[in-house]
Order: structure tokens, then C-alpha cells, then sequence
């Protein structure tokens, strides 16, 4: 028996790799751009991933898009496996340290009259350090678009003009033209060394996947690479190994550990006609096992909804980016009315007006802006998969801290669908309880109810014996009887008592109370109601409903729900108040589908999996109080982060306008608000 199923997977998904982006901005125009496309349902864009992850429906002309992209001034390629580089911190470090090193030398040659060194310094840094600012700026500005490049470019590109202008100290803005470039370089240097260390937290995954299978053909063993598998493809598995991909056991029998996909760590027994998943370990035989139509692996489907996490747009950035989009043509607006009131108004000297608008231009970046969001919600992922949990959107993720009311499915959610036994009364008989119970599974044996299973399990677990029975008729709602060993036996569910069987063997008597098993303890019970408010609905009887309700001390709860009696609570629920619903199977799929937060687990069925915004991949319910714990902690991060972005700009937009700071200085205090935000980023997410 499999104990864990794929993860579902409902749409075509496509991720391109993208080049030139370098802001938030950017990555807000390729989406606009991207979604003017019919075929596609909805695109993301991931700035500091530089992902384009595209969910599309219809027939999709890949090559036509990535033209598009590249029409806009970006590059675009279908996103594929890369093998993992160390980060190379002198590489990345010596062109910034170099444009430094430069920009001081312009000042000591213009001390020394060498102002053809001088010059010659600027232009190096300027045209040629800096050229992907001005590359990327004359691109945005022939589609009537600005970002952060267009600022950078204009901020150094007039200090450059100033600097030629027949007037004493002129030549030394090239020096702060310079220097705008070197500290942005410096800048994005260190953002992208935090980002890269930021984003490492799901190597994991990657690194424990198996890169070569043992293809069997034709009684010969060769070594494949798991990528190169096809349907059918029939592999070598040996204890001790973890299993490469999905696939269905041909030949041997053996035991698995799923630990790795849903935290069970009892052994799964394996024989021929069972599924065996990728990530699981074979325990103690050797297995044949036939690759699975379309060659899939339950890896791919995790880390493909870890990518469709960490590349959705939370709601707070797709304000921060309209906001962005409007800021930089306000910023240049301000720039030109700074310097018209300075030399017009205030008769300022030209050079003097032209220092405060230069000033302006480069201080107001809004990079720090853009990266607010995306850093958070990449470790978010990442951190929610290594505590075994994967959220499919963030703002979902985020809804969990701010609700307050769950709604359980019972069977499958509350308590496992088993049953224990909680007494035999054999008091007026000469019986045992293992002979009673060996009487009753040999009946039993031969029904499909979960009842019935809970009580051959029973059985198994004492070792018991089991007799041979016949004539077997089950009385469907009502119990089951036939003749066991020789001997009349009938079982029924005592009448108007849900969790007693009352037993007749020969002419003796016995009763069996039933207790359903729970997947929830008290401690855990009481630490959720501490945060939420409770409710319980159900497709079994009221009466076991309410059984399990008092048990639990759930005051409000339903039994004999429909789908549609479920769907109609939760939407009449949602008239005042926003709701969690937590179920497994394919009648909850609806309401699951309907609440504003949905969770289910790797266990239920795939319907349910498709249906819920978050999928307890190992564990229980007590990762709800994880979930709720990483959604206030990523949340409070965001917040810090756009904090720091808008005290830097509320503070330092004035003292440009004003004319209390350089263009350089303004120049180090943009690139240190970048580093600011990244690096509150980087620091650990939870306890």
C-alpha cells in the first residue's frame, strides 16, 4: 500500500531564465509586457531569482514570447538544470573595487594638472564600467519606460556635461558622475552576494535528488542519467538506495521509507503492482521497478510548487510596483523643477542648480522598494518545504496569521479513519476477549468498512488467529454475519449507538465500545484554539459528530454534510468573517476551494491537493501553529523592509531637494538603502 501520493499539478507551466533586470521595475514591465499574450493565464516575474515562471492553458509559441522579452531590451531562455558555482566574491568585487579605485585617482589628477588622466579615469567608469545602466536606460526611455537605470544613467551622464562646461570646478563633476557609477556598482555587488547566500536554503532538495538510475535491457545493467528516463524504462533498485524516480514495482519485494515526502517513518511494504516515489529509501530488498507514464518524479512536482511559491507576486508588491512605475517620472519631474527654481527663482549659479538636480536624480532609487518582497518570500518557501509544508501562494500564507476561525473535515483530518477498541464486555459470557476478537475479524476480514478494517487490525496486532467462515452477508449501515469456525456469528452497531457493536457468538453475548482514533492530541488541541475558533463539518452522522465533539470540546460541529451542505456553510461563514477550511478528500474540494485559506495534506486525494493553497507535506496538524509561526515572522520582515525603503527616501528625497548633499554622498546613500533592505533580508526567518 502507498502511503503517499503525487502532488498534483493542473496547469503547463513554463520558467525562463532572464538577463538585464535591474529592479523591480523591470520585472514589472516584462510582466505587463508577457500577459498581453492570450494564451497565457498568468505570469511572475522574480526579480532577485531573475525567473519568469508563465502559467498557461492553451497551445503557447514559446519562441515568439522569449523575441517579445528580448524586444524590450531583456534576454530570455527556457529555464534549465545548472549545476551549482561556489559564489566567486573577488570576481564580483573587482570591477566595483576597480571603478572605486578609479574614481578616487580622477580628484588626485586634477590636483596634479593632469586633467587628461582625469578624464580619461571618468569616462572609463562612466561609459564603460557603467554601460549596462546607459544600455538599459535607452532601451526603457524608447518605450516611454523609466527604472532605476534611467535615474543612474541621467544622474551620471549630466555630471559628465557639467563637468565639459567652460566654468571653474566644472571639471569636477565628472568626479561625482564617477563615483555614482562606483557606488552603485558596489551596491549591486553586495545585493547580489546576500541575495545568492539568501536564496541557498533549498539546496537540500537538489543535492539528496539521484542523478543516475540502473537501466535494465535485455539482462545487462547500464548506468543512465535520471534526466534521460523514459516510459517504461525498467530500473535496478538496491536496499539502501534512494529510489531516483516514480514508478511502478515489476519484480521483488522490499520496504520504503517515505519519511523524506510525507514524515512517516514506518516501513511501507512493497510488492509487485505498487507505485514507489521518488525521495523514498529502499529498506531491505531489491526491487525492478518500471519508470511511470511521462517520466515523472515526485521531486520535480515539489520543487515545481516550491518555484510557483517563490515566483508569485504578493499583493504588497504589486502596489510597491505601480508605485515604482510612477516614481521614477515623478523623481525626474522633480529633478527639473528643482533645478528651475534654483537657477530661475533663486537666480543660483548654473553649476550650483545643476549639483542639487543631479543630486536629486540619484538619491531617489527605488530599488530598495523592489526588493522588499521577493527575498522574504524565496526563504519563506524554502523554509516552509524544510519544515515540511509547501504554501502555493504567499498572501494565502500571510492570510493564516490574520484569521481566526478553522473549519475541520473529520475523517482524515480530526481523527485517521481508524477505530480503536476501547472495551470487550464479555462479562455473561465463558469467552476471552482475544477469542471474541479472533471471531470477529475472521468476519470481518471479508468487509470493506472501515469498521470492519479497524477491527482485523486488531487482530493482526495481538496475532491473532483467524478461522475460515462462510455464508457471509454484510447488512449494509446496519452490521454484518456469517458463520465463523462452525459457529453463527452477527455484528451489529447497537441501535441508536454509533460507536458499540453488540455481537452474538452461538448463543452468547458480547459488546465492543469503539473509540476513533485522533491525529490531534489535547495539548495540540488547546495550543490551535488559543488562536483559532473551531468548527467541525462532516459527511458521517451526526451522532458521531457529536461524539468526537464532546470528546475534543468542539462546541459547534455538524454531521451529515453534503459537499454542497459544506460549500453553503463556508460562503455563509464568509459573509462576516474570513475562514480557514482544513480537509482530505474529494467531497471537501469545494469548500476547499471556496475558503480563504485551504490546507490539506500529501496523503489526501490529488483533487484536494489541487484545491488547497497549502499541502502539509510531512507531518500533521500541528504544523498549522508552524504555519501560522513562519506567516508572522516573513510578515514582520516585509514590514522591517519597507520601513527601511520609505524612511530613506521620506528623509533623503528632502535633503536633495535642499541642497544639503553631494551627488556622490547621494549616490552612497541610495546604494546603501539597497544594501540595508537585503541584508535585514538575509538575517535568519525563524526561531
Amino acid at each position: 500500500m502507498n502511503k503517499a501520493t503525487q502532488l498534483s499539478k493542473v496547469n503547463e507551466t513554463l520558467t525562463l531564465d532572464l538577463e538585464g533586470m535591474t529592479c523591480a521595475a523591470c520585472a514589472a514591465r516584462i510582466e505587463r509586457v508577457v500577459s498581453k499574450d492570450e494564451s497565457i493565464e498568468s505570469v511572475s516575474v522574480n526579480f532577485p531569482l531573475k525567473k519568469a515562471v508563465i502559467t498557461y492553458q492553451k497551445n503557447l509559441n514559446i519562441e515568439e514570447l522569449i523575441k517579445k522579452i528580448n524586444s524590450i531590451g531583456y534576454s530570455a531562455n527556457i529555464s534549465a538544470p545548472k549545476e551549482d558555482a561556489k559564489t566567486n566574491y573577488v570576481a564580483t568585487f573587482f570591477i566595483p573595487f576597480l571603478s572605486l579605485v578609479f574614481s578616487a585617482g580622477i580628484s588626485r589628477g586634477f590636483q596634479s594638472d593632469n586633467a587628461f588622466i582625469s578624464y580619461l579615469l571618468g569616462f572609463t567608469v562612466i561609459f564603460i564600467f557603467g554601460r549596462r545602466f546607459h544600455i538599459s536606460a535607452f532601451k526603457k526611455i524608447r518605450h516611454l519606460e523609466f527604472n532605476m537605470d534611467t535615474l543612474i544613467s541621467l544622474g551620471s551622464l549630466s555630471s559628465v556635461a557639467v563637468s565639459l562646461l567652460p566654468s571653474s570646478n566644472s571639471d569636477m563633476f565628472i568626479d561625482a558622475g564617477a563615483y555614482i557609477i562606483s557606488f552603485v556598482l558596489f551596491g549591486k555587488a553586495v545585493e547580489e552576494i546576500s541575495i545568492k547566500d539568501s536564496i541557498n536554503v533549498s539546496e537540500a532538495i537538489k543535492n539528496s535528488r539521484p542523478q543516475n538510475a540502473k537501466l535494465l535491457s535485455d539482462k545487462n545493467i547500464q548506468i543512465k542519467k535520471v534526466s534521460d528516463l523514459t516510459t517504461g524504462d525498467l530500473i535496478g533498485i538496491s536496499p539502501g538506495e534512494i529510489i531516483p524516480i516514480d514508478g511502478i514495482v515489476i519484480n521483488g519485494t522490499s520496504s520504503t521509507n517515505e519519511d523524506f515526502l510525507t514524515g512517516e517513518s514506518r516501513p511501507i511494504d512493497k510488492s509487485p503492482g505498487d507505485n514507489v516515489l521518488a525521495g523514498s529509501i529502499n529498506l531491505d530488498g531489491y526491487l525492478e521497478v518500471e519508470v511511470k507514464d511521462g517520466a515523472v518524479s515526485t521531486y520535480d512536482l515539489i520543487e515545481s510548487l516550491i518555484l510557483e511559491a517563490q515566483s508569485t507576486t504578493p499583493s504588497i508588491q504589486k502596489v510597491l510596483d505601480r508605485i515604482t512605475q510612477f516614481f521614477v517620472p515623478t523623481i525626474l519631474a522633480l529633478s527639473l523643477f528643482t533645478f528651475l527654481y534654483r537657477y530661475l527663482i533663486q537666480n543660483t549659479d548654473l553649476i550650483r542648480s545643476l549639483e542639487i538636480s543631479i543630486s536629486v536624480l540619484v538619491i531617489a532609487c527605488p530599488c530598495a522598494l523592489g526588493l522588499a518582497t521577493p527575498i522574504i518570500l524565496y526563504k519563506a518557501s524554502s523554509l516552509a518545504y524544510r519544515d515540511g509544508f509547501i504554501f502555493k501562494n504567499f498572501d494565502k500564507l500571510q492570510n493564516v496569521r490574520q484569521l481566526n476561525k478553522i473549519i475541520f473535515d473529520k475523517t482524515g483530518t480530526l481523527t485517521s479513519g481508524v477505530f480503536n477498541i476501547s472495551k470487550i464486555d464479555t462479562s455473561d459470557t465463558n469467552l476471552s476477549e482475544d477469542t471474541v476478537l479472533s471471531y470477529v475479524a475472521s468476519l470481518e476480514i471479508k468487509s470493506n468498512h472501515p469498521v470492519a478494517k479497524s477491527l482485523v487490525l486488531e487482530a493482526e496486532k495481538r496475532e491473532l488467529p483467524l478461522f475460515s467462515s462462510e455464508q457471509v452477508k454484510e447488512d449494509i449501515g446496519s452490521g454484518i454475519h456469517g458463520i465463523v469456525n462452525g459457529t453463527q456469528v452477527l455484528i451489529k452497531r447497537k441501535k441508536g449507538i454509533e460507536n458499540i457493536l453488540d455481537i452474538s457468538i452461538g448463543d452468547q453475548n458480547v459488546s465492543i465500545d469503539l473509540e476513533e482514533d485522533l491525529t490531534i492530541n489535547d495539548e495540540l488541541l488547546q495550543s490551535i484554539k488559543h488562536h483559532y475558533d473551531i468548527s467541525i463539518l462532516s459527511g458521517d452522522s451526526s451522532e458521531k459528530v457529536d461524539i468526537l465533539a464532546k470528546r475534543i470540546g468542539i462546541s459547534n460541529a455538524l454531521g451529515n454534510q453534503t459537499p454542497e451542505d459544506k460549500l453553503q456553510y463556508v460562503k455563509n461563514i464568509q459573509q462576516n468573517e474570513k475562514v480557514i477550511f482544513i480537509g482530505d478528500g474529494i467531497n471537501d474540494s469545494p469548500s476547499l476551494q471556496q475558503a480563504d485559506v485551504s490546507i490539506t495534506t500529501s496523503i489526501s486525494s490529488q483533487i484536494a491537493q489541487a484545491s488547497s493553497d497549502i499541502v502539509i507535506q510531512s507531518g500533521g496538524l500541528e504544523k498549522i501553529l508552524s504555519i501560522k509561526n513562519l506567516a508572522a515572522k516573513s510578515s514582520m520582515r516585509v514590514n522591517q523592509n519597507l520601513f527601511l525603503a520609505f524612511i530613506y527616501n521620506t528623509l533623503m528625497i528632502p535633503v536633495a531637494v535642499s541642497g544639503n548633499i553631494s551627488p556622490k554622498l547621494g549616490a552612497l546613500a541610495m546604494a546603501m538603502s539597497s544594501i540595508s533592505v537585503v541584508v535585514n533580508s538575509s538575517r535568519k526567518l525563524t526561531n
